[in-house]
């Protein structure tokens, strides 16, 4: 996957973070991330962003790696 493709979904996906993040508990951002990553995304987008989560070049929010491991219990 280009590098390119890999920050635009990183990007994404924090922004998402922080838009939800404001007077939320931790719990209540984490689900709602994680159902607007699975409701919203493509299947494709959503493995972009676990690849960008296991290297080390991306910097992703706290709120959107919890999400990442819930929409993983999930399944």
């Amino acid at each position: 996957m280009s590098d390119d493709r890999l920050k635009y979904v990183v990007d994404m996906a924090n922004q998402i973070a922080l838009n939800l993040l404001h007077g939320k508990e931790q719990q209540q951002c984490v689900t709602e991330i994680s159902h607007h990553i699975n409701r919203f995304w493509a299947p494709s987008m959503r493995a972009q962003l676990a690849e960008a989560a296991n290297n080390d070049n991306y910097q992703l929010e706290a709120m959107v790696i919890l999400a990442l491991k819930q929409i993983k219990n999930e399944q």
